[in-house]
């Protein structure tokens, strides 16, 4: 029998080659209040043939809100349907069983209130879904809620002026196919032919706001954030930014996923084998320094998390851990858990540009 790697060496590597362009393939879930055809609750479409040919399933507004999710070439729009008398909330009970992708609606404040609280508990279990909301009563304050700043929009079509809520659709679609090389950072929208920008840009921006701007005949976003404006030792600012939690998130999402695939049931857990998968993720780590993902001049590196290992044994009633030097530790696997760290820099695309010029 050849030697060959392990599976989830090659699992890794399969994923760090394809890291920036499924970036730019991300999903868009667009929940729909509509009654015309209610014999599904989701639907797909990858082509703007495929929406044309389903026109009959849906009110006109709503389907022109579904074509406008495909202007920014997202991997695919996943449609969720509710009937009218239903609430936001009925429509993420669905949302939830999907894998991830970027959520709203167009609606009214108490939606978005909704869809800000759901994002922001449904991350802190480990899910990397996002989403767009406007005017919520509550700003989001976090990295996987942009908050688009409200305002009124006019697009080139017929639909003429219209609230900012109209033109979210449009915002998913293109945040949804965004890679993490370029961001989102005066990101044209396409079907827009004006907006009525804020007294002051850099106010709202601070608040937390995306901020849709005029610029020589086109509207782009301002500066492609989200709404995370308290920072810590966890949370920095870079967190800030729509394209570094992109990466963050589908980083996250590929670690997990291999370890789901091709680690659980399939190796013990002990010191050895754990050097296997951090081996794996650091690989993994390199590959996505090649590409310009993460900064090659830094050391990207993932790693047991000893103190957390360490409290895990004192809480388990073996106080005596408290004394492991660090090696001990390492080699102490806690039963089925595995306690790791990482530490990686992302890159930001280029968005500022200062030079001086001296003229003679």
């Amino acid at each position: 029998m050849a030697i060959k790697q392990p599976d989830i060496d090659i699992s890794f590597k399969q994923r760090a080659s394809s890291f920036v362009e499924r970036s730019a393939r991300g999903n868009v879930i667009l929940i729909l209040k509509d009654d015309t055809d209610k014999t599904f609750s989701t639907k797909e479409y990858k082509l703007i043939t495929d929406v044309e040919a389903d026109s009959t399933k849906y009110t006109s507004d709503n389907l022109q809100y579904i074509k406008d999710c495909m202007e920014g070439t997202p991997n695919k729009v996943i449609v969720v349907r509710i009937d009218t008398i239903k609430t936001i909330t009925d429509a993420l009970n669905i949302v939830a069983t999907l894998s991830t992708g970027w959520i709203s609606t167009v609606g009214e404040k108490a939606d978005y209130d909704t869809i800000s609280t759901w994002t922001k508990q449904i991350r802190t279990q480990k899910k990397t879904f996002k989403s767009t909301v406007c005017d919520t009563t509550t700003a989001p304050n976090c990295e996987g809620v942009v908050d688009l700043f409200k305002t009124k929009v006019t697009f080139k079509d017929n639909r003429g002026e219209q609230d900012s809520q109209k033109i979210i659709p449009t915002i998913l679609g293109l945040l949804a196919g965004a890679n993490v090389t370029k961001g989102t950072t005066y990101l044209e929208v396409p079907n827009l032919a004006s907006v009525v920008e804020p007294a002051d840009v850099d106010a709202e921006i601070a608040k937390g706001k995306m901020v849709l701007v005029n610029d020589e005949g086109t509207v782009k976003i301002a500066l492609g954030i989200n709404s995370l404006t308290t920072f810590t030792t966890d949370k920095t600012e870079d967190l800030a930014f729509v394209e570094i939690v992109e990466a963050q998130d589908l980083m996250f999402d590929d670690i997990r996923k291999t370890f789901k695939s091709d680690f659980i049931s399939k190796y013990k857990n002990k010191y050895d084998n754990q050097v296997i998968f951090l081996s794996a993720v650091n690989s993994y780590l390199k590959d996505l320094a090649k590409t310009d993902v993460l900064d090659s001049e830094y050391e990207n590196k993932s790693s047991i998390n000893v103190e957390l290992q360490r409290a895990a044994w004192i809480a388990a009633g073996y106080p005596e851990a408290q004394n492991w030097d660090e090696t001990k530790v390492k080699n102490m696997s806690f039963k089925r858990q595995m306690f790791l760290s990482g530490q990686v820099k992302i890159l930001f695309s280029v968005c500022d540009l200062k030079f001086d010029i001296n003229m003679m």
